[in-house]
């Protein structure tokens, strides 16, 4: 499953990926800044995946409110958490897969 991140901290990325990577998939992330042509990117990498996870404590309102747009213009599910890092991340996709929402879903 391809994932969109949305928002959080650079430092958690490289071991998020691995994580997912090791479950068998993609993220990609987004830091939040949509100034300029930034906000096209978001809205792209929202439709290219199949979930989208908002983080809302290091995030842009601008970005947030973007890509909840964009998940529910292109019937994505998104996830909105307050943090995500490596092992909450890796929760997340476990209680995703066994159908359990974890926390607010929108667009689902």
């Amino acid at each position: 499953m391809r994932i969109a991140v949305v928002g959080g901290l650079e430092r958690h990325e490289s071991e998020i990926a691995r994580r997912a990577g090791a479950l068998g998939h993609v993220v990609e992330f987004h830091r939040g800044r949509v100034g300029g042509r930034l906000a096209e990117t978001l809205e792209s990498m929202v439709q290219r995946c199949e979930l989208a996870v908002i983080v809302t404590q290091v995030n842009s309102h601008g970005a947030m409110y973007i890509a909840k747009k964009a998940a529910a213009r292109h019937a994505r599910p998104a996830l909105l958490v307050r943090q995500c890092s490596p092992s909450s991340f890796t929760a997340l996709l476990g209680a995703y897969a066994s159908g359990t929402r974890p926390l607010a879903a929108v667009g689902t």
